[in-house]
């Protein structure tokens, strides 16, 4: 089964959206925050950066944090958003690096099987 990406990060922002609509108080969602920073780190050290398709996605993810970090304690339910899509971009990216590290690795074992066979 393929996992359709970018109708995850569609259904994540819309949730995100419609959550926003309700309640009157929202507390700073500090931990969300702190779990989303974590995130961008794994997908950093995961290879991201070293991915073109990755490292777009690190980058939204990394300039979503810095948007919801500038409305903390102002607007905590859309920050709360924003750190949503953030972690999922971070995820995304983080897959998308190790599925490029696992398909270089079975052409290297294909090449390596290509050149056993012919000797």
């Amino acid at each position: 089964m393929r996992i359709s990406y970018s109708g995850l990060l569609l259904a994540v922002t819309l949730f995100a959206a419609g959550t926003t609509a309700c309640g009157a108080s929202f507390p700073p969602p500090n931990d969300e925050w702190a779990a989303a920073q974590s995130d961008v780190g794994a997908a950093q050290a995961g290879g991201a950066p070293d991915v073109p398709d990755a490292k777009l996605h690190l980058q939204l993810s990394q300039e979503d944090l810095q948007k919801s970090k500038e409305l903390l304690d102002k607007d905590n339910k859309r920050a709360a958003s924003l750190i949503a899509v953030a972690r999922v971009e971070a995820q995304l990216a983080l897959k998308l690096a190790k599925a490029s590290q696992a398909a270089a690795q079975a052409h290297q074992a294909q090449a390596e099987l290509a050149k056993a066979k012919g000797n």
